[in-house]
């Protein structure tokens, strides 16, 4: 078959803790490969109108990106079905050098204030126990967050890679603590999804809490749980302030609520990263916006937290209502 190639510029226009074993922030290209296996899930749901058989999901994606996993029955012998990844992907700077393993020269978060009304948002960024050094980031608009992004794979996989590219554009984020706003990730060149087009990922909110992983976008009868900024920032560190107040604003709500903070993710005992994920975004100008958008689902059983289905339900509307309360902030669609 024909191969096709993509070629997009993607920029981090906030610092991204993509560490290494030493943590030390390093431009590599499996987490875009883990970022467009995420986008593929949810383009592949929306095109089964989300009545996805997760078995037949996981074979399709792994005879795509690579498995070793797979296999199939032949009368009584199990054939594997291992392949490597059909999508290749590399990273190259400016001077299309091979060397796209620089590592990222941002210190901590610095200059960002650590104050109470801020502090949860940097929580282990700044300082890190047992003596060890601050974590590094890549520094964003700047030279080192900028690289090209080759994506090569074979055509019949043209549309479906586009329309995943476009979703990354609009909600790609890596990295460590990327729910929260680090590593929010610009791709130049990737088709821009209007919000019309976003419904076509969306379900009602109390269909995504019967599933346990993120499946799609999330809507209610006011419209997309998708808010943007009309606040423009000059700098990231003015956006990511304006993150950690307003995100800190949503879990006292939930706190008020009767403590349905589990509803947006927990560390211990089990693990579950929030569903609702905030993004900095290119504004008018060259300045930047802030991005909110939701991707509910049930609490994994083994996670060791439960919260009832009406529960979620309730803590749902508490977060769409104190969004829809910020005077900043409008939705999308």
């Amino acid at each position: 078959m024909k191969m096709q190639q993509l070629e997009y510029e993607v920029h981090f226009l906030t610092p991204a803790f993509l560490g290494n074993a030493k943590q030390s922030a390093q431009w590599r290209t499996p987490p875009f490969k883990a970022l467009l296996r995420q986008w593929w899930r949810v383009a592949y749901a929306a095109e089964k109108r989300f009545t996805v058989r997760i078995e037949e999901m996981r074979r399709e994606e792994g005879m795509l990106f690579g498995n070793a996993w797979l296999s199939h029955k032949e009368g009584n012998k199990e054939v594997h079905d291992y392949c490597k990844s059909l999508v290749r992907v590399r990273l190259l700077d400016d001077a299309q050098s091979v060397d796209s393993w620089a590592l990222g020269t941002q210190q901590g978060v610095t200059p960002l204030s650590t104050r109470l009304e801020t502090s949860y948002a940097w929580f282990g960024l700044i300082k890190r126990g047992g003596n060890l050094g601050d974590r590094w980031a890549i520094k964003p608009m700047a030279a080192e967050s900028v690289r090209k992004l080759l994506l090569a794979f074979e055509d019949i996989h043209l549309k479906r890679m586009k329309e995943v590219v476009a979703l990354m554009h609009a909600f790609g984020l890596l990295g460590s603590r990327s729910r929260g706003g680090w590593g929010a990730l610009h791709i130049e060149g990737a088709e821009l999804l209007a919000a019309e087009d976003l419904f076509h990922y969306a379900r009602d909110v109390s269909k995504c809490l019967e599933d346990d992983w993120a499946m799609s976008l999330a809507k209610d009868d006011k419209g997309l749980l998708i808010w943007e900024g009309t606040e423009n920032f000059n700098t990231w560190d003015k956006a990511m302030h304006f993150v950690a107040i307003t995100r800190k604003s949503v879990r006292t709500a939930l706190k008020n609520g009767g403590n349905l903070r589990p509803a947006l993710g927990f560390a211990s005992p089990g693990r579950m990263p929030s569903p609702l994920r905030w993004k900095v975004v290119k504004g008018d100008q060259g300045g930047l916006r802030v991005r909110v958008f939701a991707m509910p689902h049930g609490i994994p059983e083994k996670a060791g937290i439960r919260l009832s289905t009406e529960q979620l339900s309730r803590a749902w509307r508490i977060v769409a209502g104190t969004l829809d309360g910020v005077d900043t902030f409008r939705r999308l669609g």
